[in-house]
């Protein structure tokens, strides 16, 4: 089962997320979309700064975080894409159950 939880801070914004256990089916690979567009995004759309850890091995995993507050212009850019990618991830929770889990803190 793939999972994913996302940290939020103390407004309930997303600020971080990591994701386990990737596989090869269709909706690994909709999550794996969503991960990967929303980093690549955050780094070619806005000038915030975050940290992303990833790794192919064991079933996969990738981490990321903001480091640029999400008061500050790039971080509220920034934190627009990890809205619009929680919603997303959300989608697929809510449609296939059994194989992918989203946990929220």
């Amino acid at each position: 089962m793939i999972t994913a939880r996302l940290s939020r801070d103390a407004a309930k914004r997303v600020i971080a997320f990591d994701v386990h256990h990737h596989g090869d089916s269709y909706v690994c690979a909709a999550v794996s979309m969503l991960v990967i567009n929303t980093v690549n995004s955050i780094e070619a759309l806005t000038d915030a700064n975050f940290s992303c850890n990833h790794n192919e091995e064991d079933g996969g995993y990738i981490s990321f975080t903001m480091e640029s507050p999400r008061d500050t212009l790039p971080g509220r850019e920034a934190g627009l894409l990890l809205d619009a990618m929680e919603l997303g991830l959300e989608s697929v929770a809510e449609q296939y159950p059994s194989e992918f889990t989203m946990k929220v803190k």
